[in-house]
């Protein structure tokens, strides 16, 4: 059942592969723990998606801060799963390092980035698209609170 989910999920990258695979600087900007309005906060961010893959597998290293001074910098891999011609899916993981600064504490220095990216890609390859993504230390520090956050995004390719 899992493999025939796994190829239902994949067919429309293989239906609507596009030759759009260069390096892609995305800059971003949103919120820090969206999810919850109390604790939320502006935060930018840069990614960077090498054009090399590893059967569609794209290295990427992402830098993120807030307003309050707390940065998250990670190095993971995501794929482009293609939807139609020009609307792309792309999940990612990504572990890093974070640096609570004046921001949230979230218990441990290792955090791990999930992530799921929606976008619609122009014929020059560039992207516009919004992201949302969880960041935990998989109960590795003394505590784990999370942290969600939803970041709109320019992709420009290389």
């Amino acid at each position: 059942m899992r493999i025939k989910l796994l190829l239902l999920l994949l067919l429309p990258s293989f239906l609507c592969a596009n030759d759009c695979r260069p390096g892609l600087l995305s800059l971003g900007v949103g919120t820090w723990d969206t999810l919850r309005p109390r604790e939320r906060m502006l935060q930018f961010q840069a990614e960077y998606k090498w054009s090399a893959s590893w059967h569609g597998i794209q290295p990427l290293a992402c830098l993120m801060f807030t307003e309050k001074g707390s940065v998250y910098f990670c190095f993971g891999a995501c794929y482009d799963i293609y939807l139609w011609k020009h609307l792309v899916l792309t999940p990612s993981f990504a572990p890093g390092v974070y640096f609570k600064n004046g921001g949230k504490e979230l218990g441990y220095p290792l955090e791990f980035r999930s992530s799921i990216a929606l976008a619609g890609e122009f014929r020059n390859c560039n992207r516009l698209g919004v992201q949302f993504y969880h960041i935990s230390n998989a109960s590795l520090g003394f505590k784990n609170p999370g942290e969600e956050s939803l970041v709109v995004f320019y992709g420009i390719a290389f």
